[in-house]
């Protein structure tokens, strides 16, 4: 393991337009009538999946019945599993939850609530949206939720491709969607966004996503990542949290990290290592976290 540990912050990083996208006047495709996901026996108006006080649990068997605030909030706050889902997947624009450390979740509530913990890209709506539910929710119930997700076993949903011409997209609310148009270079993005588009407007738990990454960035974040020793860490004191997960909340983080918009404990003792990044590497590391960090 080779940790250099920096004297002073690293130049800040501007954080790219293509990390966030946040289009919340564009709309997805419409939706009416009885909703329902494949495979599931539940029906819903499509006016509740607009309500983020109250989350649809399509598939009740896929875990233990939750705490009631997963499903259900007071009006105007978050249903945990309007973002989160009720397995803790999680789609592209935020965090996949299920199987973190208990502390590290309940840490994250206060960092939030803090104010510790902010996005690199001011402004950036899943942010804001934590650090308002973080105020919302009682140590008694952080401690509930944070129990009942830490239980649930992480199953990725997200396959990472290699390629040099991804799909045009554009931004719809939090996401990205494929944009009429012919294939474009991906000049050193992560294009990740929804298999099926419905998915993310329907909160769909068992809703899949590729993240296109640049050739070879796979391999060469497999380098880094042995070079920094990034695996002492994230398979013994966090629980093995990043295998498997979003790429582009992983870039999102150590961006946040480096730019010191995080100084939470956590964040903190990230610092060093985001000090030596560059975008091109974090893009790397995610890539190959994202692929599940193999070896």
């Amino acid at each position: 393991m080779h940790i250099i540990l920096l004297a002073a912050a690293a130049a800040t990083i501007a954080p790219p337009g293509w990390l966030y996208p946040q289009a919340m006047g564009v709309e997805g495709p419409a939706l009416g009538g009885p909703i329902s996901v494949p495979g599931s026996r539940i029906t819903v108006d499509a006016a509740v999946l607009h309500d983020r006080a109250q989350a649809v649990n399509w598939f009740p068997q896929d875990q233990p019945p939750p705490p009631t605030r997963v499903l259900k909030a007071k009006t105007g706050e978050f249903a945990c599993a309007y973002c989160h889902m009720p397995n803790g997947t999680g789609h592209p624009q935020n965090i996949s939850i299920s199987g973190l450390p208990v502390d590290y979740v309940i840490a994250q509530f206060s960092a939030f609530r803090s104010g510790l913990r902010k996005a690199a890209q001011p402004g950036y709506i899943p942010n804001g949206s934590m650090t308002r539910v973080a105020g919302q929710v009682g140590e008694a119930e952080v401690a509930e939720l944070a129990a009942y997700y830490s239980r649930l076993p992480y199953r990725s949903l997200i396959r990472v491709r290699e390629a040099a011409m991804v799909p045009k997209v554009r931004a719809v609310g939090l996401v990205w969607e494929r944009a009429p148009g012919p294939p474009e270079p991906i000049a050193g993005r992560i294009v990740e966004l929804m298999d099926k588009p419905e998915d993310s407007i329907r909160h769909n738990p068992r809703g899949r996503s590729t993240a296109f990454v640049p050739p070879g960035s796979i391999a060469r974040g497999r380098k880094i990542a042995a070079e920094l020793g990034c695996m002492a860490c994230h398979a013994e004191q966090l629980g093995g949290w990043g295998p498997g997960r979003s790429p582009s909340y992983i870039v999102r983080q150590l961006l946040a990290i480096r730019n010191r918009a995080r100084t939470d404990a956590g964040a903190e003792m990230m610092q060093p290592i985001a000090d030596q990044l560059s975008l091109d590497d974090m893009v790397a590391v995610a890539a190959w976290m994202g692929a599940g960090a193999k070896p």
